[in-house]
C-alpha cells in the first residue's frame, strides 16, 4: 500500500483553511466554493486538486527560509560536534561558521542560530 501524501502549503494558506473550516462549515462547501471560484484571499491560490487533497489528506506547512536555514544550521552543527567530540576536523564545522558569517554580512538574525 502506497504512503498518503500530504500536499505542501504555506502558512499563510493554512492559517485561511483552518478559518474557513471553523466558519465555513464542511469540508464539501469549502471545495464548492473553491470550484464556484468564490474563495479568495490565500485559498484563491491554491489550485482545486491540492485544496481537495489538503481537506482530505491533511496537510504540512511549507517551513519558512528561517526555519530551514535553522534546521540546515542544526544538523551541520550536530555533525561537526560529533567529530569534535572524537576528535577530529570535519567541513560541518565550517559550514556552520559560513552560515553565521554569511547571516552577519547580510544583517540577517535567526533565532537560534545568530541571535
Amino acid at each position: 500500500m502506497s504512503e498518503i501524501k500530504k500536499p505542501v502549503i504555506t502558512k499563510e494558506q493554512a492559517e485561511a483553511l483552518e478559518i474557513m473550516r471553523r466558519i465555513g462549515g464542511p469540508d464539501n462547501y469549502i471545495l464548492m466554493a473553491a470550484c464556484d471560484g468564490i474563495i479568495g484571499g490565500e485559498l484563491a491560490d491554491i489550485d482545486i486538486m491540492t485544496l481537495a487533497a489538503a481537506l482530505i489528506n491533511g496537510y504540512e506547512v511549507e517551513k519558512t527560509p528561517e526555519e530551514k536555514v535553522r534546521e540546515w544550521f542544526e544538523e551541520e552543527r550536530e555533525i561537526g560536534d560529533e567529530y569534535y567530540n572524537r576528535g577530529e576536523e570535519h567541513r560541518s564545522q565550517d559550514v556552520v561558521q559560513t552560515i553565521i558569517d554569511t547571516l552577519d554580512i547580510l544583517g540577517i538574525k535567526i533565532e537560534g542560530v545568530n541571535a
